[in-house]
């Protein structure tokens, strides 16, 4: 079962494996994204960055949606973890399993705006943003935990 999908551009590093992973209270990670699957030194470290006792599956995109499908999971606490928005909008449509998405670090690019904490995003993002709130129960957006939580409206309230 699912306990939470985190989007952060840096994967799995210090700050999610410390603070997000006992927080999410999950036995497993599932890492989901295309490139990294592909990428053997990415791999490695992501493997290195792991919390012992952890779990941890890297997928991409269509294996992450099948692995989550498995009646299996639903008896093992997952945390995913994607890199891109358009990767939660992606792996939310093809699996049931997921009602709650974090944003967390998005990093700053071409024509990007700061609308949360480390959010930067473009007009495509906003879209994406906007069909992930369809699709899941609840997004919000905070770095770690013992943040405030900002909800997708009061993000989204000026767009």
């Amino acid at each position: 079962m699912v306990k939470l999908m985190r989007v952060d551009e840096r994967l799995l590093h210090g700050q999610v494996a410390v603070t997000w992973v006992g927080n999410v209270n999950a036995t497993s990670i599932l890492i989901a994204n295309d490139e990294v699957v592909e990428n053997e030194m990415a791999k490695m470290a992501l493997k290195m960055a792991k919390p012992s006792g952890m779990k941890l599956a890297i997928r991409s995109i269509e294996d992450g949606a099948a692995l989550l499908n498995d009646p299996r999971s639903q008896q093992i606490s997952i945390f995913v973890i994607v890199k891109t928005i358009q990767d939660a909008v992606r792996l939310c449509k093809k699996t049931e399993g997921i009602k709650k998405v974090n944003i967390g670090g998005v990093k700053k690019k071409e024509g990007s705006r700061l609308i949360a904490a480390a959010v930067h995003v473009n007009d495509e993002d906003i879209r994406s943003l906007k069909e992930l709130g369809e699709l899941v129960d609840e997004v919000e957006f905070r770095m770690v935990p013992s943040d405030s939580a900002k909800t997708l409206d009061e993000v989204l309230k000026s767009y």
